[in-house]
């Protein structure tokens, strides 16, 4: 298992994956860096929460992360797909399964770099801007929470991606589900039905009003991953790649 998380790392060093992923989350932080300094300018209470954090992951939640998520692991099952490079991948002494479940985790794992990327620029925007009593704490489990709320997309992605060849396919599925789902978050009754709105009502809970459905929104979202990556894993061992 780790000599193929190896190789799949040693591929993405190729691309540009973690390039884009770094850019898109600094934009993110960006927009939250301007956010606070008119905050700053107004002399609001909270310029941390209201302002640096909120306006970061507005967008963030919100477009940045599922487009984080759709783009690493369709472009890592298109490295595959493309030019039939399973049929060289697969003739090698290596398990099926163990090859899915290594893609799934260096995929996961460059989604976890960039939430801790912006993790960590907050922090340190704070500084810069020179905030006070930065709630460390608060914003781990807030970026912990974000996390679990997103398997539910990674899961749908990652299946999509190795399911169908074209490199279309799980681009539009990801990007498409995203972009109307600031208006349906909006929805008290039909944002719980929606996974790509759980990024935003998790991450921004003090601004969506999320009821009592917050535990079972994260049940939900681990329920997806899982039953997605078993099926896929399924599905991907005994079908004919070659």
């Amino acid at each position: 298992m780790k000599t193929l998380i190896q190789v799949e790392v040693y591929k993405l060093k190729r691309s540009k994956v973690v390039l884009i992923t770094t850019v898109l989350t600094i934009l993110a932080l960006f927009q939250g860096w301007d956010f606070a300094k008119l905050g700053l300018e107004e002399q609001a209470e909270d310029v941390f929460r209201a302002f640096l954090y909120q306006g970061s992951m507005s967008v963030y939640s919100w477009l940045i992360l599922p487009l984080i998520i759709t783009f690493v692991l369709a472009l890592m099952a298109r490295m595959e797909h493309s030019n039939n490079s399973w049929k060289l991948y697969l003739a090698m002494p290596v398990e099926k399964g163990k090859v899915y479940v290594a893609k799934l985790f260096v995929g996961v794992g460059i989604i976890l770099y960039s939430l801790i990327l912006l993790y960590l620029g907050l922090i340190f925007a704070s500084y810069f801007l020179g905030l006070e009593s930065i709630p460390y704490i608060w914003l781990a489990k807030r970026f912990s929470i974000l996390f679990v709320a997103s398997l539910a997309i990674t899961g749908l992605i990652f299946y999509v991606s190795y399911r169908f060849n074209q490199f279309i396919v799980p681009i539009l599925i990801g990007a498409g589900f995203a972009f109307p789902s600031m208006f349906i978050a909006n929805s008290e009754k039909y944002w719980i039905l929606y996974p790509w709105d759980y990024p935003i009502v998790s991450s921004l809970s003090f601004v969506f009003d999320m009821g009592n459905k917050g535990v079972f929104m994260l049940i939900i979202s681990i329920s997806i991953f899982l039953a997605a990556v078993i099926i896929g894993l399924l599905r991907f061992r005994t079908k004919d790649v070659l």
